[in-house]
C-alpha cells in the first residue's frame, strides 16, 4: 500500500524540526565513554546552570528514589534541608567502584558493579531497563558505540551488550586483569591489561584486529587520537601505537612510580601524561620554601622548575628532586617532551595526582600548588599557600591563570583534591568524601553541589544536595551508606550529558538537574 504524501502544516513542521534538533543535540551531548571521548578530554558542550537538585537516585534494581519536585506524580522528598536525610536504607546490595564513571548515550545510563552486574537505566527516571553480567566484577567505565556497550571486567572478560536489550553481542577473554576503561575510536575497542598487552577488537563483531605485547603491565587508562593509541606502562614508558596495526610508533620514559588512577589527555599537539609520584608520602606542606622564595607567579614557575630538577639553591629548598615530576606534555607524533611543566605535588593519601581536563576555550587545565592563586581561592588545608586550577601554556609549559578578578572560594585541601570534567563554561569537580562542586569559568561563581553528609569530619556543609544530615553511626564508614563490598578507591569526575549531570557514588547512580524552583 502506498501512502499519499501530505505536506506538514507550518506548526507541525516547526514542532517536528524542534524535536529533530533536540534529539540530535541530545545525542551529540552523550557521555559515551570514560572522560567523554577517546582523547579523554573530559569535555562536553552541555551546560547545566545552578542551582541544583537531585532528580533521582538509583540504589539497586529495585530501589530508585524520584524527586517529587521534578515530575508530577513522583513520590520522594529529595529536598535537602537542615536536619533531613533522604529516605534511603542504611545499606545497599551493590558496590560501585570509585574508579567508575557512568557513561550516557541515547537516553540511557550504563555502568557496572564490583559484583559483576552490568546495568542499563533510564536517564529520565532512573528505572532499570536491563541487567547482565561480566564475570569477575567491574571497577571501571564502559564505552558505547552505536548499539553496543562494552565493559571490561577485572578478570579480563571483555563483553559487548546490545544497548537496547542487554543481550550479549560478543565476548572475549584476555586471561589477565584489566583495571583501565575500554577506549573506543573509529569502531575499534582498545583494551590494555596487566600482562602488558594492548588488544584491538572490532566494536561490532568483537573480532581480533591486533594484539601488541609491551614491556610491563598497564594499570591505568589509555587514550587515542585519530591515528594513535597512547599507552602508559608500569615501567614508566609511554607508547604510541598505530591504531590500524598495533605497531609501536615511538616511546618515551617519564618520571614516577606508575599510572594507577590516571589517564592520558590528548589536547592540541600534545598528549598530557600524569604519573603517580615516586615518593610515597603526601603533599602537605611540601615545596613551601620554594613558594616563600618566589616574588611573583613568573618567578614561582621558574623556581618550581628548578626544584623539580633537583636544584636546592643550595640547601635552601628542602626535598628538591626530579622524583616530584608527575605531569608531562609529550608531542603526539614523537612523544618528545619539549619543556618541563612547573607543577609541583598536590596529592597524596594513596591517590595519584588528578589528570588534566580540556575546557570550553581549549585550555588544558590542571591543579597547581601556588602562592599566587587566581581562580579557586586563597588558602587551603595542608599548605601555607593555596591550590589553584590553571591552564598549561602549550608553548613553554608555564601556567595560564584563569583570572576573572574574583575567587571562586571552593572547599579544597592538598592531598584531597577533585577530579575534573568540563561542561561548556562550567568546570565540575568531584571526589567521594568532600562531594561535588562547580565553577563558572567565565566569572568564578562557584557552588557546592553535593555533600554526601551535611555534618561530618568536624564540618558543616550547606550544599544544594546532602544525602544524609549526620555522619552515620558506623565508626568504620565515612560514606553515608554501607555497600555490599568494600569499594575500590579512586576519584572520578561527574559526567554531564544533555540537561543532567550523573555521578557514581559507591551506593548507586545520582542524576542532578537544574532546580527551576529557586
Amino acid at each position: 500500500m502506498i501512502r499519499e504524501f501530505k505536506p506538514l502544516s507550518m506548526r507541525k513542521a516547526v514542532i517536528y524540526l524542534f524535536f529533530i534538533f533536540h534529539l540530535s543535540s541530545a545525542i551529540s551531548q552523550d557521555w559515551s565513554q570514560y572522560q567523554h571521548d577517546a582523547a579523554r578530554t573530559g569535555r562536553t558542550q552541555s551546560e547545566i546552570p545552578p542551582p541544583y537538585r537531585v532528580r533521582w537516585i538509583w540504589a539497586g534494581e529495585n530501589l530508585t528514589l524520584r524527586n517529587q519536585m521534578s515530575e508530577p506524580g513522583w513520590p520522594d522528598n529529595l529536598t535537602s534541608v537542615d536536619g533531613y536525610s533522604f529516605p534511603m536504607p542504611d545499606s545497599v546490595n551493590i558496590t560501585l567502584s570509585q574508579l567508575m564513571q557512568p557513561v550516557v548515550a541515547q537516553g540511557k545510563v550504563f555502568f557496572g558493579t564490583q559484583e559483576g552486574e552490568v546495568f542499563c537505566i533510564s536517564s529520565f527516571d532512573g528505572s532499570t531497563l536491563w541487567k547482565s553480567m561480566v564475570p569477575g566484577g567491574i571497577i571501571t567505565s564502559g564505552a558505547v558505540i552505536g548499539n553496543r556497550v562494552v565493559f571490561a571486567g577485572v578478570a579480563g572478560n571483555v563483553m559487548a551488550f546490545d544497548a537496547g536489550t542487554g543481550d550479549t553481542a560478543w565476548s572475549v577473554s584476555l586471561k589477565a586483569a584489566v583495571t583501565g576503561s575500554p577506549c573506543i575510536c573509529q569502531n575499534r575497542v582498545f583494551i590494555a591489561d596487566h600482562k602488558g598487552r594492548v588488544t584491538a577488537l572490532d566494536a561490532t563483531s568483537g573480532s581480533l584486529l591486533w594484539q601488541k605485547q609491551l614491556s610491563a603491565p598497564v594499570t591505568g587508562h589509555i587514550a587515542a587520537s585519530n591515528s594513535s593509541v597512547f599507552v602508559p606502562c608500569e615501567d614508566m614508558n609511554v607508547y604510541a601505537l598505530d591504531q590500524e596495526t598495533g605497531a609501536i610508533l615511538t616511546a618515551n620514559r617519564v618520571k614516577g612510580q606508575g599510572f594507577r588512577m590516571t589517564h592520558p589527555v590528548v589536547s592540541g599537539r600534545y598528549v598530557y601524561i600524569t604519573s603517580a609520584l615516586t615518593p610515597l608520602m603526601g603533599s602537605e606542606y611540601m615545596m613551601e620554601d620554594v613558594m616563600t622564595a618566589s616574588g611573583s607567579l613568573a618567578e614561582e614557575d621558574a623556581n618550581i622548575r628548578l626544584w623539580l630538577q633537583g636544584i636546592n639553591m643550595p640547601g635552601k629548598w628542602n626535598d628538591a628532586s626530579v622524583d616530584w615530576q608527575h605531569l608531562f606534555a609529550l608531542d603526539t607524533a614523537t612523544l618528545v617532551s619539549p619543556f618541563l611543566i612547573p607543577c609541583g605535588p598536590s596529592e597524596g593519601c594513596g591517590y595519584s595526582p588528578i589528570s588534566p581536563v580540556v575546557d570550553h576555550l581549549n585550555r588544558t587545565l590542571c591543579w597547581w600548588k601556588t602562592r599566587y592563586p587566581k581562580l579557586t581561592g586563597s588558602g587551603a588545608f595542608g599548605t601555607a599557600y593555596s591550590l589553584d586550577i590553571c591552564g598549561i601554556n602549550p608553548d613553554n609549559g608555564n601556567r595560564i591563570p584563569v583570572d576573572n578578578g574574583v575567587f571562586a572560594n571552593i572547599i579544597q585541601e592538598t592531598d584531597n583534591l577533585y577530579a575534573l570534567s568540563s561542561a561548556g563554561k562550567y568546570l565540575w569537580l568531584r571526589q567521594d568524601f568532600r562531594g561535588t562542586q562547580v565553577i563558572d569559568l567565565t566569572n568564578s561563581a562557584a557552588r557546592h553541589v553535593v555533600a554526601p553528609i551535611r555534618s561530618v569530619d568536624g564540618g558543616y556543609f550547606n550544599a544544594d544536595i546532602c544525602y544524609r544530615d549526620q555522619n552515620p553511626p558506623y565508626h568504620f564508614k565515612i560514606g553515608p551508606y554501607i555497600t555490599r563490598n568494600q569499594c575500590v578507591t579512586g576519584r572520578t569526575a561527574p559526567a554531564p550529558a544533555g540537561n543532567l549531570v550523573f555521578i557514581a557514588e559507591t551506593f548507586g547512580i545520582v542524576a542532578i538537574e537544574h532546580d527551576n524552583s529557586k
